[in-house]
């Protein structure tokens, strides 16, 4: 039994481990980018994908960091699981809003590029107004989740020969004054400030996919001669969007399922591997999707290839030519 513990404490420690190496080198480099290839114009998105990239590295250098040290064996009391739950419902929330912000935004830019609006609202105005709506976002986030850490505590009923192991799932547990709270907060409100905005992500994913359909025929039918940047810009996100959108529904209704329908999967061995990869997996893949957003983050990335390239073969030619050079 403690061996089997030992594995799987050991296992979940490097599951974490390496899903903290992808977060942490795919999120500053998603923010590298984006500050270098966004040109000026684009102050939306720069700040959406910037907010989204914080939120992932704070979940993996607080909540999988957390899981690393009770892994590890380090002791776990109620004040530690109230901050472990509040990261990680704070987190998971606000990657899903940002995640669906980013996707709307993106709609109604090829919204407007297949139907031009008649008139067109200026940069400054639309900036300040997403930075309110940023700041509202993250605001009724903390208001969300901080009254559900105030409900969690250690579970001092659980006793480790009458369980699986030492897991972060069964030591913590949450416990409501009553059933109304349990059953409008805990059951109904926290599902819906997730399963909403997913459900909207996918409505709107299709509205993504009738749109492009719509800007195919009429780019076949001639009415668009050519693309600038800020249109390359538009179709490259939303194509790589559709792509997101299935990762990050999947990655939650699967831990869903296995946490809330599942009540007592939590309590086998390679529960704590498989339910960290499915809550942390959003958080390490989706900045190496956002990054090819922009396609001069491609651009930038050959061109600095090349360069290397081109470098050492000119290197090797001039060292070839001083040795067989007959002026030598």
């Amino acid at each position: 039994m403690e061996n089997m513990d030992s594995c799987i404490s050991t296992l979940e420690i490097v599951v974490c481990s390496i899903l903290i190496a992808c977060s942490v080198i795919g999120n500053p480099l998603l923010i590298y980018f984006t500050k270098r290839c966004f040109h000026d114009k684009s102050r939306i998105p720069l700040i959406l994908i910037v907010n989204l990239a914080v939120i992932h590295l704070l979940y993996n250098l607080v909540v999988n960091v957390l899981k690393i040290v009770y892994a590890s064996g380090i002791t776990l009391d109620s004040n530690r699981c109230k901050v472990l739950v509040f990261f990680t419902n704070l987190t998971t929330s606000l990657a899903i809003w940002f995640t669906l912000y980013i996707v709307v935004f993106y709609s109604l830019k090829l919204c407007r590029l297949v139907h031009p609006p008649a008139e067109a609202t200026t940069t400054v105005e639309c900036c300040r107004c997403h930075l309110f709506i940023v700041g509202i976002l993250w605001i009724a986030a903390f208001a969300f989740c901080c009254p559900f850490s105030l409900y969690t505590g250690k579970n001092e009923g659980y006793m480790k020969n009458e369980s699986t192991g030492n897991f972060i799932y069964t030591k913590c547990k949450t416990e409501y004054k009553n059933y109304q709270v349990e059953f409008f907060y805990g059951r109904l409100f926290l599902v819906a400030i997730d399963l909403l905005p997913l459900l909207t992500m996918l409505l709107v994913g299709f509205r993504i996919i009738q749109l492009l359909c719509e800007y195919k025929k009429a780019a076949y039918g001639g009415i668009w001669v050519g693309r600038d940047a800020s249109e390359t810009e538009v179709l490259r996100a939303c194509k790589f969007l559709l792509l997101l959108i299935p990762v990050i529904i999947s990655l939650w209704i699967s831990n869903f399922i296995l946490i809330r329908c599942l009540k007592n999967f939590k309590f086998k061995y390679f529960a704590p591997p498989v339910l960290t990869i499915l809550s942390s997996g959003y958080s390490a893949v989706s900045p190496y999707f956002l990054m090819l957003i922009n396609y001069k983050v491609i651009v930038k990335v050959k061109c600095f290839c090349y360069k290397a390239e081109k470098k050492t073969v000119s290197l090797s030619t001039v060292s070839t030519s001083v040795d067989v050079s007959p002026y030598a």
